[in-house]
């Protein structure tokens, strides 16, 4: 019988096919059941995104802040019309970030009297950390800020302005400039990407104002404590006499003092060694304020922070409201870490680490549609 020959039916085969006996696509199979699909997934992730506090309205760091112009008008600034001596007291009075009335970003809304309450009643900060914001700020040097810091309060008026302004205080007895030797730091940018930033201290002059009211009582202080008719006290109450006499003096000479004299006044903290380019013989002798290395710190600490801030991002820029939030750091529920309230800032405002920077030439400052933009300049 001959054979015959029909079409394969490979479509009704494959659906009378068995079901796969292996354990590993039944468990596959029973996953998918489990797990939500991409759809249910999107949308959950963009409900949790929205129950998040909302961010900057910073651009990414890989985009150039636009800047509209740099007419800026900056929270600090003050007009022609105000008198230097307004603007130190406007620094001394908003220069801790808890109590500034430039900002509410860290106020504690307690009703509180004293600066030590104050600390105790910020959220956040451990009773350890307090005593020692309290300690510190006790014994910082009052009455100091920075000329560079004048110089950003009158940015529209220019330097000059405020030196004018500067000479007639000194010369009225109200204010005293310090000049303070190797104490700004110079902040090279390596231009190879695969170095740290190079910070070397020791290359500059620094110079500090600060009120006389504040540095006469400071002496005035010291004098009773210490022991009758010795050295220190006779040659501070002689230096005490000379610093009334001499309100534009910045410098002591051995033709002044004597050697025993200057000696003394170097443990106190009130002259420092300078080097004398005018007479090779006679030694000068800057005047000082004790501690103002402490202040110094601070504020060099501040130059450091914001220059390496900028310098990691890629067009060396940043909103106002962006360096803030890196200032103070954010925790995993979008509330303020306060990092800035620990070693070395101790609640130290950015406003008064901008305006150092700013009169110093380091950033610039510039409008941008979404607030004010920083950026670093060519000096570092």
């Amino acid at each position: 019988m001959p054979l015959r020959y029909s079409a394969a039916r490979t479509s009704s085969v494959s659906k009378s096919r068995s079901p796969s006996k292996s354990p590993i696509k039944k468990f596959q199979k029973e996953a998918k059941m489990l797990l939500p699909s991409q759809r249910v997934y999107k949308n959950n992730l963009s409900n949790q995104n929205s129950s998040l506090p909302p961010s900057s309205p910073s651009k990414p760091d890989t985009e150039k802040l636009l800047a509209l112009d740099y007419n800026v008008q900056l929270d600090y600034q003050l007009s022609s019309q105000d008198d230097v001596l307004v603007a130190v007291d406007t620094v001394l009075s908003n220069r801790w970030s808890d109590c500034t009335e430039l900002h509410n970003r860290y106020r504690t809304g307690a009703d509180v009297a004293t600066e030590e309450e104050r600390i105790f009643s910020i959220k956040g900060l451990s009773s350890a950390l307090k005593a020692e914001l309290v300690q510190y700020r006790q014994a910082l040097p009052q009455g100091l800020i920075t000329i560079t810091q004048l110089y950003a309060i009158f940015h529209n008026q220019g330097p000059t302005f405020v030196d004018k302004s500067l000479e007639l205080n000194i010369r009225s007895g109200k204010l005293r400039k310090f000049v303070i030797s190797n104490a700004s730091p110079i902040i090279s940018r390596s231009l190879n990407k695969f170095q740290s930033k190079r910070v070397t201290y020791g290359f500059e002059d620094m110079e500090i104002i600060a009120k006389v009211d504040c540095y006469h009582e400071l002496m005035e202080s010291l004098i009773p404590g210490l022991e009758e008719k010795s050295p220190q006290k006779q040659a501070l109450s002689k230096f005490h006499e000379f610093i009334k006499s001499h309100p534009t003096e910045m410098f002591i000479s051995t033709s002044d003092f004597t050697n025993e004299e200057v000696t003394n006044l170097v443990r106190l903290g009130f002259v420092t060694l300078t080097s004398n380019h005018f007479n090779e013989i006679e030694q000068n002798y800057s005047i000082s304020y004790p501690g103002c290395g402490s202040y110094l710190k601070l504020v060099n600490e501040g130059r450091n922070w914001l220059v390496k801030t900028l310098n990691k991002v890629k067009y060396k820029e940043a909103l106002e409201e962006d360096l803030f939030t890196r200032w103070s750091g954010i925790n995993m529920e979008g509330g303020l870490k306060l990092n800035n309230f620990r070693n070395p800032f101790y609640g130290y405002d950015l406003h008064w680490v901008l305006a150092d920077a700013l009169g110093a030439g380091i950033v610039e400052v510039f409008n941008t549609p979404v607030g004010r933009g920083w950026r670093l300049t060519g000096k570092v």
